[in-house]
């Protein structure tokens, strides 16, 4: 079993029909995965680069463009003022 659990894969798949394709669906993933975990891991972007059937450096690339993404390194904290 990997980082993101069923549910959280369900999350990312209810988003499917909502976008013209699984590329769009990057953010709304990233969003997902954040507000569950308060990062977004290394192995959170491969699966969910399998889910969106995309390369991980593609997920990556999103998430390094925008700032509010953290990685395991820079976590949010838990109160954001």
């Amino acid at each position: 079993m990997g980082v993101l659990s069923e549910e959280l894969r369900d999350q990312i798949r209810a988003q499917f029909p909502k976008y013209p394709n699984k590329r769009a669906v990057v953010l709304p993933a990233l969003h997902i995965v954040q507000d569950a975990h308060r990062y977004v891991s290394i192995e959170a972007v491969r699966e969910i680069a399998e889910l969106l059937e995309l390369f991980p450096a593609e997920v990556h690339d999103t998430m390094s463009f925008y700032e509010f993404f953290k990685d395991e390194k820079h976590k949010l904290g838990k109160h954001r003022v």
